[in-house]
This record gives structure tokens, C-alpha cells and sequence, in this order.
């Protein structure tokens, strides 16, 4: 998926508000795929995200966990964990498919980290829980080598 234009979506968000790839162009957009609400490791993934939300915007990053809870259920997890980005809803997981973070056998997402670039490419893609870290020196390495061109 490295490199390659990000599919678009239209999911709904934890604000009340219908969230698409392209209302946010011009922008980098974090995407954080998580299995569920409450278990302890998506908790810590979005809490470590969370803390970073500040210093990603910073960078021009839109930050957004993923999964395939109803959005009033993540509504309900993002304020019991004062998280500071959206969740997205999104249910049966055919964007979680389309960004290859679902596996197919059960109906379950696998952690992924997406970082797409203003212009629409994806520019990281990691399985797992890699350091928002990670996340901020990779959109960093982007903008210099997009402003030395």
C-alpha cells in the first residue's frame, strides 16, 4: 500500500459529523485501525496517540482511530478516555478492508497505522502499534523532502 493512492472513505465520526478522504485533502491524515474499544492494547495505542494529538497537529496532521464499533459507542469510549482525535465508524469494515487492516476470516480489524500525504499517497503503513513517534518523524521526512523538490 506504500506509496500508492489512498482509497476513499466516508465514515462517520465520533462528533456527529461524516468524515471523507477528500474533505480532508491538503492535509496528512492519521489513520489509527484498532480491533476494539476497551481492550488494554487499543487502549494503550490511543492513549500514546492521544498525547501526541498536539504535536501531530503541528505538523498538519489530522489524527483519527478506526473500528467497527457504532459511532454512539465510540462517542462514549473517547470521552471515558479523554481521547483528543475522533473515532470513525465503520461498520461491516469495507474501509478497514480497502486499506488491507481486516482479516477477511473473522470480522475483526487488525491494528494498522495509515499515514496519508496532502496529496492523497500513503506515505506509511505499519501493521501493528509502531510509536506515534514513528508516525511524527515520518510525516516530518515528507515535508523536508517535499519542500526540497
Amino acid at each position: 500500500m506504500l506509496n500508492e493512492k489512498a482509497p476513499e472513505f466516508s465514515l462517520e465520526a465520533t462528533t456527529g459529523q461524516n468524515i471523507t478522504l477528500s474533505s480532508l485533502a491538503g492535509s496528512y491524515v492519521v489513520l489509527v485501525f484498532y480491533p476494539a474499544n476497551d481492550s488494554p492494547g487499543c487502549n494503550k495505542q490511543l492513549s500514546e496517540f492521544s498525547l501526541n494529538t498536539s504535536t501531530l497537529l503541528e505538523t498538519d496532521a489530522r489524527v483519527f482511530g478506526v473500528n467497527t464499533a457504532p459511532a454512539n459507542k465510540s462517542r462514549t469510549y473517547c470521552t471515558r478516555q479523554r481521547l483528543e482525535f475522533p473515532i470513525l465508524s465503520d461498520p461491516g469494515g469495507a474501509t478497514a478492508k480497502k486499506y488491507k487492516a481486516f482479516l477477511g476470516w473473522i470480522p475483526f480489524i487488525k491494528r494498522t497505522v495509515v499515514v496519508i500525504d496532502p496529496s492523497g499517497n500513503i506515505c506509511f503503513y505499519e501493521r501493528g502499534a509502531p510509536a506515534p513517534e514513528n508516525v511524527i518523524n515520518c510525516i516530518k521526512q515528507c515535508k523536508l523532502a517535499t519542500s526540497s523538490n
